[in-house]
């Protein structure tokens, strides 16, 4: 395991459970990992976990989630981001 022990990919932990701590490792091997990281993943999770993952987080920058769309080949509007305010504040209005 060593894409676990990477401090590259976990800088703020010591120690790491891939089953307890899953929605968190994948998040930082999708975020930060290298082909070792993925392929790591791929394996130890699976590609359905993986493509799951990217379809409902919230965690990843727009570049990032851009990519993994097109790697998984998700549909763009089966994991758009939601505006959490559907109305506008009155400070924002003219």
């Amino acid at each position: 395991m060593e894409t676990l022990q990477k401090t590259s990919l976990f800088w703020d932990t010591k120690e790491t459970d891939p089953r307890k701590n899953e929605r968190f490792v994948i998040e930082r091997i999708l975020a930060y990992g290298d082909e070792a990281d993925l392929k790591w993943a791929l394996d130890f999770y699976g590609k359905e976990k993986l493509k799951k993952y990217v379809s409902k987080t919230r965690n990843l920058d727009k570049k990032s989630l851009s990519f993994w769309r097109q790697y998984f080949n998700i549909n763009p509007l089966k994991c758009t981001r939601k505006q959490s305010m559907t109305k506008q504040s009155a400070f924002w209005r003219k």
